[in-house]
């Protein structure tokens, strides 16, 4: 039986796991997907360098979205994000980047809790069309190094 069940037995993220990452923060368990569609937003893996959720839509009861949130640095400075926010200016190209464009010791990690989720919950990749995650937003100005975040949706 799982732990997850009606009640969820999943604490609420308290406040010291808001994303963006921090320093000091706890490793959590290895990708803690939960085994069943979670009703709420849940932090599923963190450690110094990222934060990876787990949330249900919003709008619509059967998507469900995993976001990896990073700070911005000299690896994420030149993604390119799906959706418009602000960033410093610069020139991109306008497609966004997939999560292949970090780093194999980023990527894996995310990549690694999108096969959990799809194993896990019996959920497919809506989006991206094609790999595991876009460049889903960059914030330059949150935080003290900005946040770059990548999302994938299920349905």
């Amino acid at each position: 039986m799982s732990a997850h069940t009606d009640g969820q037995a999943v604490a609420e993220t308290p406040a010291n796991h808001a994303s963006p990452p921090v320093p000091n923060a706890t490793t959590t368990t290895h990708n803690n997907v939960p085994d069943t569609f979670p009703r709420k937003e849940l932090t599923v893996y963190r450690d110094t360098e990222m934060v990876i959720r787990i949330r249900p839509s919003q709008s619509s009861g059967n998507d469900l979205y995993l976001t990896m949130y990073m700070h911005a640095d000299s690896r994420t400075e030149n993604l390119t994000p799906a959706k418009t926010s602000h960033w410093d200016n610069q020139e991109f190209d306008d497609s966004p980047n997939t999560i292949k464009a970090l780093p194999e010791s980023l990527s894996e990690q995310y990549v690694e809790a999108v096969e959990t989720v799809v194993g896990r919950l019996g959920v497919e990749i809506s989006c991206p069309a094609s790999g595991y995650g876009l460049c889903h937003r960059r914030h330059d100005k949150l935080g003290k190094h900005g946040v770059v975040s990548f999302r994938t949706r299920f349905a």
